[in-house]
């Protein structure tokens, strides 16, 4: 188990963690394999997690033989406006809206002290705004956002801590210290980032595989979670689900 200390603020990233992205990834290139026939699969998916979008679709379509059909730049026209639609739609991941929704109203009624949010993703203004048009009520919750993708302030993304960095001292009333703060995330990337900005941090994977780990020196440091369900926030001196 990591060392665990009481929890003053909480950082979530976005993707894949509070809305379900990679679903909506999944199935835009679905729906692009289908006219030709093709199934995209897990094993597909797995073999292009991390690359940029254009080498990934060159790899997807040179595995499916497609070269004759279809070009790379053709692919991404259309596969972009799926995308856009169903990433307007994204759905919350399990879990999500009760954690958000519970440590708001404990600050709204003080039996706690005050739990200040924020959102710290890798996203710039425009897809954020795409990914986050639906539950805006929910979003309204967190009143802390920052945009790695093109803050000016953020010069490296992560795995730099740069972001968790920032995002610390953007709160009204900053923690003591890092360690006070929990950060969930879902990618090893943003695992790496808050542990190197010093925070405490669960890690709730997605992607193909549900649950991997990353090498017995980060595991130790970390709590991994399969869900959002299964996060009991009094482990961290939060108050407790009624």
């Amino acid at each position: 188990m990591p060392d665990i200390h009481a929890v003053s603020h909480v950082i979530f990233d976005f993707d894949g963690l509070l809305v379900d992205t990679e679903t909506c990834y999944t199935e835009a290139l679905s729906r692009m394999l289908k006219p030709f026939g093709r199934v995209f699969t897990m094993e597909k998916k797995a073999a292009m997690m991390g690359m940029k979008m254009h080498d990934a679709v060159v790899w997807l379509i040179d595995h499916e033989k497609l070269r004759e059909k279809v070009t790379p730049e053709e692919f991404i026209k259309d596969y972009v406006v799926h995308l856009d639609e169903l990433l307007r739609h994204g759905p919350l991941k399990e879990g999500a809206d009760r954690l958000v929704r519970h440590l708001a109203k404990h600050k709204k009624i003080k039996i706690f002290p005050e739990i200040p949010m924020a959102i710290c993703t890798g996203s710039n203004t425009k897809e954020y705004e795409q990914k986050s048009a639906s539950h805006q009520e929910l979003w309204a919750l967190i009143p802390l956002i920052v945009l790695t993708g093109d803050d000016p302030h953020v010069k490296h993304g992560k795995p730099a801590p740069d972001g968790y960095i920032e995002t610390i001292k953007r709160f009204p009333s900053p923690p003591t210290d890092a360690k006070h703060v929990l950060v969930l995330e879902d990618a090893p990337n943003g695992v790496k980032s808050g542990l190197a900005a010093g925070c405490q941090v669960v890690q709730v994977p997605t992607g193909p595989e549900p649950c991997f780990r990353m090498g017995a020196e980060i595991d130790a440091k970390i709590t991994v979670l399969t869900s959002l369900v299964d996060f009991d926030p009094t482990v961290f001196g939060l108050p407790a689900y009624d």
